[in-house]
């Protein structure tokens, strides 16, 4: 399903770049294994490499901006960074404006299996982009991925060796039994919308892409998963079934906040100790009460 064989990176450009001080945000694209291009932003320190990177994955009613002002603050600490953005949810906070025929397109792409499958390749073919720029440790490549971005990071961790380590935010275990369940705005359309035959052969395809048949596979890659007490969508023994399937190491944290992690400071700083310690065996340098950590966080406010 997920087997390809990886070429050379191919259709890479960079659209615009924004110098900052010490870093700068390149806005690029490259193209996907499947078809289309993949819109990114890529942050890179002014600094000597090699370099630890990240890749971004954000949640289904999100994009590449989702995790913006958290790569500004990465660059400041010599971490290049890549958020992708999932070609099939572009755009969609804005479902409601759409006229009828680009509504009906939109949710057939969100029910369609192999726009799932791209999404995970897409993001391979993110890995390659980063080991071919020159400048990262290729020992030191992490994923971040939210919501859906979890659930595909979840699958990443069974059948990408590449990724020393994933952080995932609100994660689902499951995403089929979301689909059926939820009123998760998202899950809610496509129930709503399907007829029932295409539902449920909707339903019996994305039950093979459950993370829960890949993160027993992750080792020796690490997992930190994030949720939160107060999910309106993730059930503590979802959460807590999909910790205990993960191969180790692992390691999870409950925090006093919502499915979408609203204005939670410690979750942020939590990922970046997890970083480092996972890349240098040393807690992080951003210290919470320093002048520059809250300059970074007033300006992570603003974004």
């Amino acid at each position: 399903m997920f087997e390809y064989k990886e070429e050379k990176l191919s259709g890479f450009a960079v659209v615009k770049t924004i110098p900052k001080d010490g870093y700068h945000i390149n806005d690029v694209k490259y193209e996907s294994p499947f078809k289309g291009e993949v819109s990114a932003y890529l942050f890179i320190p002014d600094q000597l490499g090699p370099l630890p990177a990240v890749i971004y994955m954000h949640p289904s009613q999100g994009d590449r901006k989702t995790f913006f002002c958290e790569a500004q603050m990465l660059a400041t600490q010599g971490y290049i960074t890549l958020l992708i953005e999932a070609q099939y949810l572009r755009g969609n906070k804005q479902l409601e404006l759409r006229g009828k025929k680009e509504f009906t397109k939109t949710i057939e792409e969100m029910a369609d299996i192999q726009k799932y499958i791209q999404t995970v390749m897409d993001i391979k073919r993110g890995v390659t982009l980063l080991r071919e720029l020159g400048k990262v440790d290729e020992s030191k490549i992490a994923f971040v991925g939210q919501g859906m971005g979890a659930a595909w990071g979840g699958i990443l961790s069974g059948i990408e060796n590449r990724i020393k380590t994933f952080i995932l935010i609100s994660g689902y275990g499951q995403v089929s039994e979301m689909q059926m369940t939820s009123e998760h705005p998202s899950a809610v359309l496509i129930r709503g919308f399907l007829p029932p035959e295409r539902f449920e052969f909707f339903i019996s395809s994305l039950k093979k892409l459950d993370a829960i048949h890949y993160v027993k596979n992750a080792s020796p890659a690490s997992i930190f998963f994030q949720f939160a007490e107060n999910d309106e969508y993730i059930g503590r023994n979802h959460a807590n079934s999909l910790y205990s399937i993960a191969s180790s190491p692992k390691k999870i944290s409950w925090y006093d906040t919502n499915h979408e992690f609203s204005d939670c400071e410690d979750a942020f700083y939590d990922r970046i100790e997890w970083l480092n310690v996972q890349f240098s065996g040393q807690k992080s340098k951003l210290l919470k009460e320093s002048t520059l950590t809250k300059k970074l966080l007033l300006k992570r406010k603003s974004c």
